[in-house]
């Protein structure tokens, strides 16, 4: 047998493959951090002290344990140590209002907490508080332990959405979804070789990539050293670490490809999604390091992190739109019209999936979950419901439309506002945008575009128009164009659209 290949009765947990490898290769580097090497063997040690202590605290299986952390070992050895316990973990971002996190503790009726210091203290009420680096919590005799057999459905980490109705809703991502979406998957091979930036804050799913894509494959995981998103940070852990798989939002590829591209030399796999992929920064990346691979990866948190990619190389440039791709292994697309049937190839439909990759459901919503996740005769298995529109096109590849939920009504016309943005990210001296609805006070309901600038320059507005017009209808040119040199970005990487509604409101 091989090193990082699992025996015939193939691990159907995620703790339960880690310690199989951990056993295989007790030697091999699972954690890079601030100059801080940490084996596997010396990861599963700690993580089996720490659920031991969690397990005579009363953590079992089926609870769910919160961790406040930002990117550090610490954080990986408390998910290690919940799910040894049979628990799910709940990633919490320290740094969002006390009243939000206080609400995601309630939700999920989470009793203990892990923590980096005092600071969940704000919104921790009543719950059992445990400091992460106390040596308490490492004196365990592990005589006696074993980790908790999870089933393939048990829930192995919660992570929280905006709802529609404005409060965070929970999604209970099982162990089978996680084991899909890295092990023996067809859009990357992930090699012992390998070392994976996790960069994503712990409450965002791409971190879930990040993680178990290094400790599921022997492969070398390298928390990210800053604090904030910063580039010059990024660049550093990049280089110093040797990293050689990165993901990034799009709006973080478009702006490390135009100011920081040298640092991507040491990859040999950039992975970037969340939004719409600008073709010209995937050449420019392409072009600039052949032996780079790009993917757009596109998927819910429902579908656990990726539910199609489309890989790109020097051979396969884009020249329009970037497509979403094809199902990952593990996932079925359904493509639907609003009576439940299947569309013709290259007509729009809704996105429906379904396979090992789609979640258990939202916490304690189990009504309101049934417009999400829901059974019909086309899949024995549960089905859940994107809201993106999408249509296939002649290479069988998905084309995104945009969000189903965010067609605006304009001069009579239904439009999508991610449809505009795809077509005018082509433009010449765009590197990103915001198309943006604005009530003037003649009443009219008129499209704003915001666009952030290539290196300051100013495209021409009558071209910017004119080349729209060959690709869209002329109901669907923004009404008015708005230049900034950079638009806002917030902490889980994505244009922050919030932050900069209110700047231009206020």
């Amino acid at each position: 047998m091989s090193k990082n290949q699992m025996p015939p009765n193939k691990m159907i947990s995620i703790h339960k493959v880690f310690e199989h490898l951990a056993r295989q290769s007790p030697n091999g580097l699972a954690i890079r951090f601030s100059g801080q090497d940490i084996t596997y063997k010396d990861l599963n040690e700690r993580a089996n002290y720490l659920a031991k202590y969690l397990q005579g605290i009363g953590v079992q299986h089926s609870d769910i344990v919160a961790i406040a952390f930002s990117h550090s070992a610490e954080l990986i050895i408390s998910m290690l140590a919940i799910l040894k316990c049979g628990a799910a973990y709940l990633p919490i971002d320290d740094a969002s209002p006390a009243s939000r996190n206080k609400a995601i503790l309630e939700t999920a009726k989470v009793k203990v907490i892990i923590s980096k210091d005092a600071s969940c203290n704000d919104y921790s009420n009543g719950l059992k508080s445990l400091i992460a680096n106390e040596s308490s919590l490492f004196n365990s005799n592990l005589e006696e332990f074993n980790s908790y057999s999870s089933a393939e459905d048990d829930g192995a980490y919660v992570m929280f959405t905006s709802g529609s109705t404005g409060a965070p809703k929970g999604v209970l991502v099982p162990h089978r979804a996680v084991i899909r979406l890295v092990r023996e998957t067809n859009y990357i091979q992930i090699k012992m070789s390998d070392r994976i930036l996790q960069f994503a804050p712990p409450s965002f799913d791409a971190s879930t990539f990040e993680v178990w894509g290094a400790l599921l494959n022997s492969a070398t995981l390298v928390p990210y050293s800053g604090t904030v998103v910063d580039p010059n940070v990024l660049k550093s852990d990049i280089r110093n670490n040797e990293v050689t798989i990165l993901w990034l939002t799009a709006a973080l590829f478009h702006l490390v490809t135009d100011k920081f591209i040298e640092a991507l030399e040491p990859l040999r796999v950039l992975l970037a999604g969340g939004d719409v992929l600008n073709p010209k920064y995937v050449n420019k990346v392409l072009d600039t390091f052949p032996n780079i691979t790009v993917i757009n990866g596109y998927g819910p948190t429902e579908n656990t992190t990726f539910t199609c990619c489309h890989l790109m190389t020097l051979e396969n440039k884009p020249s329009g739109n970037v497509p979403i791709g094809k199902a990952i292994s593990g996932t079925t697309l359904h493509i639907l019209d609003d009576a439940f049937n299947i569309v013709e190839s290259g007509q729009v439909g809704e996105l429906y999936v379904s396979g090992p990759g789609v979640a258990l459901g939202y916490l304690n919503e189990e009504n309101q979950g049934d417009a999400f996740f829901i059974n019909k005769d086309i899949s024995p298995d549960l089905i859940y419901r994107t809201g993106d529109l999408v249509k296939e096109n002649a290479n069988g590849e998905l084309a995104f439309i945009g969000r189903k939920d965010n067609q605006v009504k304009i001069r009579g016309y239904r439009v999508s506002l991610e449809e505009i943005k795809t077509h005018i990210v082509e433009l010449e001296n765009v590197s990103d945008a915001l198309v943006i609805t604005k009530k003037f006070s003649s009443g009219d309901q008129l499209l704003v575009a915001h666009i952030q600038t290539t290196e300051g320059l100013e495209p021409d507005i009558k071209k910017m128009k004119a080349s729209l017009e060959l690709v869209i209808p002329k109901y669907m040119i923004p009404d008015q164009f708005v230049f900034n040199s950079q638009l806002p970005i917030n902490d889980n990487g994505k244009i922050d659209t919030r932050k900069f509604l209110s700047t231009i409101e206020g």
